[in-house]
């Protein structure tokens, strides 16, 4: 029995926004060769990654029971109650599978694919990786104060999850013979798929994915997932998706109104509500959506009532065509992590939530991991020394960033938040 078996090195394929190669969603390690040079799908067809020697020799580490280091955050999810992305399904199966150098005769079954990182908007977890209009705004700021940019760039992580390229724009899946593989090897293959962006609903290329496999007839073969942050839609969908064999909308909505056009800027909840009813109407038996929040310092205090208003959305039919997801913390940036927040200040918004905690014991997927909020925010795991730090950082980044926007602030949206900070800070 090995406890660091995970199904997905025998079923999955993970290609990165960048067009490289990973285990899953869940690692930073990137697939490469015998030389450590990254694999990429431009110069590396998706055959030879699925059996590359990094692959092969992390099956057998998993046949072994040998820690991987690549595995570290579904590790530590686990180790703090909350439920990772590891599968732990057919394992004996797949270990019989195997041939003695880590190879495999079956092909994937399941892929996530990043169509690059063309986005609309500018989220304040992300980073340029996933969006191309983060940085493209860091660098505007920039122009007219290089203290703030070089001060974004030293702090990195802790204040913008990747720094490393600013005006980095991935555009791989653009290359015709590229994209035309992709789509014939998903048709082939690909049973399950998760597409995520960027934002897919306004990548061209997404949409030519579903008329490539109408016109090959497999969608009746493929369940999809697309995680979507509801800006757009696509009337065509009204019919590819009864076409599918199943279908899911993972919907990105970190607040309330004004809240999640803060964090997901410079998104329209109007026009999110819009576009969630266009999803619900075309459910049928082969669709459903999930709430996808990221719970983070902007959020955590509004969570009783995001998840209040899903189960108003869903008619309280959670668990049937309408789900959330497991409500997983925000960790980087540093500045979005609620673990920096005062202790004061977490303690009272536990309390919060836990009086609203009893209107939830009726839906199992919940409870778990809203519980889990309650006691991570009574968990203190940081001192007071790095939260003053990062709090300051917090203020000095959203402070600057408002000025540029000309918006609504974080100061006027949360002004509990911002006493706490000015308290702590003082």
């Amino acid at each position: 029995m090995s406890n660091t078996y995970c199904a997905k090195l025998w079923n999955h394929q993970y290609i990165h926004m960048s067009g490289s190669f990973r285990y899953c969603c869940a690692t930073m390690h990137n697939i490469t060769d015998k030389n450590n040079n990254r694999l990429h799908i431009n110069n590396n067809s998706l055959e030879k990654a699925w059996n590359s020697d990094d692959v092969k020799q992390t099956r057998l580490k998993m046949i072994n029971g040998e820690d991987i280091s690549a595995c570290v955050k579904c590790v530590d999810q686990e180790s703090r109650g909350y439920k990772s992305m590891r599968e732990t399904q057919d394992m004996e199966k797949n270990f019989a599978l195997t041939k003695d150098d880590g190879t495999v005769d079956i092909m994937p079954t399941t892929m996530e694919l990043h169509f690059g990182n063309l986005c609309n908007l500018k989220c304040k977890m992300c980073g340029q990786q996933y969006s191309n209009q983060i940085g493209k705004e860091l660098l505007e700021i920039g122009k007219n104060d290089k203290d703030f940019l070089n001060w974004v760039y030293k702090e990195s992580g802790n204040v913008n999850i990747w720094t490393n390229n600013l005006s980095v724009e991935y555009k791989w899946f653009q290359n015709t013979k590229i994209k035309n593989k992709l789509f014939e090897y998903i048709s082939q293959n690909i049973n399950s798929l998760v597409v995520i962006g960027g934002e897919p609903t306004v990548i061209p290329e997404f949409w030519e994915l579903f008329e490539y496999l109408e016109q090959k007839d497999t969608l009746k073969n493929l369940s999809v997932t697309l995680t979507t942050n509801l800006t757009n839609v696509n009337p065509k969908l009204t019919k590819w998706l009864p076409k599918l064999k199943q279908w899911t909308v993972w919907a990105s909505v970190d607040g309330l109104g004004e809240r999640t056009e803060y964090i997901r800027y410079p998104s329209n909840f109007k026009k999110v509500c819009e576009n969630l009813e266009f999803y619900k109407n075309l459910l049928g038996t082969n669709g459903d959506i999930t709430l996808s929040p990221a719970i983070q310092l902007l959020n955590i205090d509004q969570l009783d009532d995001i998840i209040k208003w899903w189960l108003e959305f869903s008619d309280n039919k959670l668990g049937k065509q309408f789900n959330i997801s497991w409500l997983a913390q925000v960790h980087y940036p540093t500045i979005c992590n609620y673990d920096i927040l005062p202790k004061e200040y977490k303690d009272k918004i536990a309390d919060e939530l836990e009086k609203s905690s009893e209107q939830f014991k009726n839906f199992s997927s919940i409870t778990q991991y809203y519980n889990n909020q309650i006691t991570n925010l009574r968990y203190n795991n940081m001192s007071d020394e790095k939260k003053i730090h990062f709090q300051k950082s917090f203020i000095r980044y959203n402070d600057r960033q408002d000025q540029f926007r000309k918006g609504k602030t974080w100061r006027e949206l949360l002004p509990d938040l911002e006493q706490a900070l000015t308290d702590s800070i003082s």
